[in-house]
């Protein structure tokens, strides 16, 4: 019977393995080279959600808003990891990865676009930048608003009043006009550089549901100005899918390495390590993820 200490125990010896008692990774010795190979089709960051579960054609298009999935998520999780069984049962909020999206109506290219305009911002700084775009180059869903348009000071107007412009729309503006609405001379960029890959059809809400995790990231991690974590996180809440880890995350580090009693430190754990410790979770990191956003919210400086 798996219990909280041998899961515990678990977690500290795969560290073990990879760790010298200095707190540095061991080296192993190096593979051979083999011939190398062009990496312009290469993942760039593949390790992190291209797990076997994943890409198999039976589940990588099974979504965590897909009818029961939630619940196998959560059976799986409480017998896969007693530990996290506790905090599961003691969160009275329900896991948000299975509630449909803020903007049922957004397209992926939406949800890229406001991820790039949210980037190293507060929300509210960043909503408020958003609605100034919007106000600017959307389009109001309901005629009789537009006399909001014309009140800098109103709050009255909110994204989701708006249809964001489309792909074509958002290459044709020029830079010295999205500066005006709040955004850098970067973000104006980024933002164009994934409204091309929309407008020539490199991507399209149907050719990224039908890829598999590793394929979406590396799709997402190829355009300037989108990241590994903001494509976890598009993975996550977007496409929903139910077997992502964003190792990037500080606060899911931190939660994890609280939750495996392991050391949290500024290069470690690594990536791979991380990954290692969440096996136990397949197929449904991304729910744990979810939790361990929970727990660290309770950690404490001391902790």
């Amino acid at each position: 019977m798996t219990t909280r200490k041998s899961t515990r125990l678990a977690a500290k010896a795969v560290l073990a393995k990879q760790l010298q008692p200095t707190g540095k990774i061991v080296k192993r010795s190096p593979k051979k080279r083999q011939k190398p190979v062009s990496t312009a089709k290469l993942p760039i960051y593949t390790t992190n959600n291209a797990a076997a579960s994943t890409d198999t054609p039976n589940s990588r298009y099974k979504t965590l808003a897909d009818a029961g999935e939630m619940e196998a998520a959560l059976i799986h999780l409480k017998a896969a990891d007693p530990a996290l069984a506790v905090i599961i049962e003691r969160t009275t909020e329900e896991c948000s990865m299975s509630l449909p999206r803020d903007e049922d109506s957004d397209s992926s290219f939406v949800s890229l676009c406001k991820s790039v305009i949210f980037q190293q911002l507060a929300g509210s700084a960043a909503r408020a930048i958003l609605v100034k775009f919007l106000k600017k180059f959307g389009t109001l869903k309901d005629k009789s608003l537009a006399p909001l348009l014309e009140d800098d000071s109103s709050k009255q107007l909110t994204p989701a009043h708006f249809i964001f412009p489309s792909p074509q729309e958002v290459l044709s503006m020029d830079y010295a006009e999205l500066k005006a609405v709040g955004l850098s001379q970067r973000k104006a960029e980024y933002l164009q550089a994934v409204a091309e890959r929309f407008n020539n059809g490199t991507l399209s809400d149907e050719l990224l549901v039908n890829m598999s995790d590793s394929q979406v990231s590396e799709a997402l991690v190829s355009i300037r100005g989108i990241g590994q974590w903001t494509a976890d996180m598009f993975m996550m809440f977007f496409l929903k899918r139910p077997n992502v880890l964003p190792t990037l995350d500080l606060a899911v580090r931190k939660a994890m390495c609280h939750h495996f009693k392991v050391p949290f430190g500024k290069r470690l754990p690594t990536h791979n390590q991380l990954v290692d410790l969440a096996h136990a979770w397949e197929p449904y990191r991304s729910v744990a993820t979810w939790y361990m956003w929970r727990l660290a919210g309770t950690i404490t400086q001391k902790d």
